[in-house]
């Protein structure tokens, strides 16, 4: 293999010859370097943007439930308050079948942070990723209202069973009760809409598909808004999760 020696220098000429051909292939090797790693960048932000289409898809079709879900939840909502006026009246709760409460979801934003982890998204346009971030920002949001919830619905839950006295203390907790689901049953179905929002006016792709497979899954019958069915159960101690391993073993993850 030749390789290329520097002579003696004779002269500025040969100086500047020598000099150019140093400065050349530094330069050219550089440029290569960054040409790979530019090439590098783009196919892994291609993945990431796959990814996250599928990722959104998710999200938005589960949002989109919870959207269409929240006038039923106003109205079961409605319902129990007047139980519990009644009930406050009376001294006496009735027989109560257990209440159907909203639809709890986990919410994905692995492949967002694994992007944000990896500085994938650093190389997108920063239109791009301040979209991606707010979408993310409203998704964290909805998230973090699911256990609130989840523990309101608990003590709702409480109003179900064969009847028993019912006193002003009582009355108390359950409208406090009643009052924070209503507001949180707007703050899901609210970022929800905000989350869509973002999405389609800065025209971040998801995978369309997807999205319907996840709203069909939970279609609203003549049933949906429903606020009992069933039998009182024989005792109190109703659960919003009871069903919950057998709504998992129904959904497996593929």
């Amino acid at each position: 293999m030749d390789i290329h020696t520097p002579k003696p220098w004779h002269g500025v000429r040969e100086f500047l010859k020598e000099y150019a051909i140093i400065v050349v292939g530094v330069l050219t090797a550089l440029a290569a370097e960054q040409l790979v790693s530019s090439l590098d960048w783009q196919a892994k932000l291609r993945e990431a943007r796959q990814g996250l289409s599928e990722e959104l898809a998710e999200n938005l079709g589960k949002s989109e439930v919870r959207i269409r879900v929240a006038p039923c939840i106003d109205q079961r909502l409605d319902a129990l308050a007047v139980i519990v006026d009644q009930a406050a009246r009376t001294g006496k709760l009735p027989a109560l079948p257990v209440p159907d409460g909203p639809p709890y979801n986990s919410w994905a934003t692995g492949v967002w942070q694994s992007a944000l982890s990896a500085q994938t998204v650093s190389h997108m346009p920063a239109s791009e990723l301040r979209t991606y971030t707010r979408v993310y920002q409203v998704i964290e949001r909805i998230e973090a209202s699911g256990p609130q919830e989840v523990a309101v619905w608990t003590t709702l839950f409480g109003l179900a069973g064969p009847g028993r006295a019912f006193d002003a203390a009582d009355a108390r907790t359950y409208r406090e009760a009643i009052g924070q689901a209503r507001t949180l049953n707007g703050l899901s179905a609210g970022f929800g809409v905000r989350a869509r929002q973002l999405v389609d006016a800065h025209h971040l792709p998801y995978d369309a598909e997807m999205f319907h497979q996840r709203v069909d899954r939970f279609p609203l019958g003549e049933t949906a808004c429903e606020t009992f069915k069933g039998n009182p159960p024989p005792t109190y101690g109703a659960s919003p999760a009871a069903d919950f391993p057998d709504v998992a073993r129904n959904n497996p993850i593929h």
